[in-house]
């Protein structure tokens, strides 16, 4: 069975180097702050994550073969409610990622991005929390039901 993804939107505001991406969900909010914080949950809808410390994780991707790491930083944490920190994307100046769970929306907004980097990430956090949201629609699905 395919699960249809949640609309993801995104508004993007290129001179202030910000993109603002949300999507509605329809599961318990420990399930969405679970997937942002358990490596393997990360790792089913944005990349393989590996600790490096207590606040330090190394995403990494591998695009059309080019595979690369990426550090997030914790600098910021409430439990279940907002995550925020640091993104340290190799040979580019470091940029600021917020979580959001809110009442049946998540948030996600990406600041400070480089220039060379605004149209990759344009592109790629929409499929990336698309993935999110399909993984939480199916979670629930599979699991909500059952009590």
């Amino acid at each position: 069975m395919t699960v249809p993804l949640s609309p993801v939107s995104m508004d993007v505001d290129v001179p202030s180097r910000t993109l603002a991406l949300s999507f509605p969900f329809d599961t318990a909010p420990e399930r969405v702050w679970s997937a942002l914080t358990d490596l393997a949950s990360v790792g089913a809808w944005l990349a393989p994550a590996v600790a490096e410390g207590t606040d330090r994780y190394v995403l990494t991707f591998d695009h059309e073969g080019h595979v690369h790491d990426k550090v997030f930083e914790v600098a910021e944490c409430v439990p279940g409610r907002t995550l925020t920190g640091v993104l340290h994307d190799p040979g580019h100046p470091d940029s600021v990622l917020s979580a959001r769970i809110g009442k049946g929306t998540f948030t996600l907004t990406h600041t400070d991005v480089s220039e060379a980097l605004i149209e990759g990430y344009s592109a790629g956090w929409p499929y990336y929390l698309g993935r999110l949201a399909g993984l939480l629609a199916e979670d629930d699905g599979a699991t909500g039901s059952a009590s």
